[in-house]
């Protein structure tokens, strides 16, 4: 599985599926997305032209997202499982409704710094506002992912993601930064 940092808070996975998590890309993805997941309505997480350039097979949003910017799709409620995709309610700052996404093992949390109560966390990307440093280090504590990716930041404000990594690795996770279309795979 291919995991790919579009920039802002946008993630590729490229598996069986192909699934993009907040369309809001500084960098192309791939071609051939089947599934493209919201986590809110904040225009640093949907563009709605870049998110029709796509001609993604199924959207999953939150209502409000939907209804924001007259959409037809599949409305993400917290507890609903699609195509392998697990649904929770995320809180973000601002947003009508938000919520996180979980797949084989990968979770995105979009601009929320209290995640979900799951096992099995591969990879979390997490946004990295200094103001909740502790919060997100208490949550990983508690989900014990082998791999964290902060995101959501510009490169201008790199110092957000290298300043959560340094107090990562002193508590000796395992955190990386990625580069605006770097990836992973696992």
């Amino acid at each position: 599985m291919r995991i790919k940092w579009l920039g802002n808070s946008c993630v590729e996975i490229v598996d069986e599926k192909h699934i993009l998590i907040d369309p809001n890309y500084i960098v192309e993805p791939y071609e051939g997305v089947e599934i493209v997941l919201v986590t809110h309505e904040h225009s640093d997480h949907f563009d709605k032209e870049k998110f029709e350039r796509l001609n993604a097979k199924k959207l999953i949003a939150p209502k409000a997202t939907l209804e924001e910017y007259g959409l037809e799709g599949i409305e993400a409620k917290p507890g609903m499982k699609i195509d392998g995709i697990r649904v929770f309610e995320s809180w973000c700052w601002k947003a009508k409704e938000s919520c996180s996404y979980f797949y084989k093992g990968i979770l995105h949390a979009g601009d929320s710094a209290k995640f979900p109560d799951i096992e099995g966390v591969k990879v979390v990307f997490t946004a990295c506002f200094p103001d909740f440093y502790g919060d997100y280090l208490n949550e990983f504590r508690r989900l014990k992912p082998e791999l964290i990716i902060p995101f959501h930041y510009s490169m201008e404000k790199i110092e957000n993601a290298e300043g959560l990594k340094k107090l990562l690795d002193k508590e000796r996770f395992n955190c990386k930064i990625l580069d605006v279309g770097g990836e992973v795979e696992i």
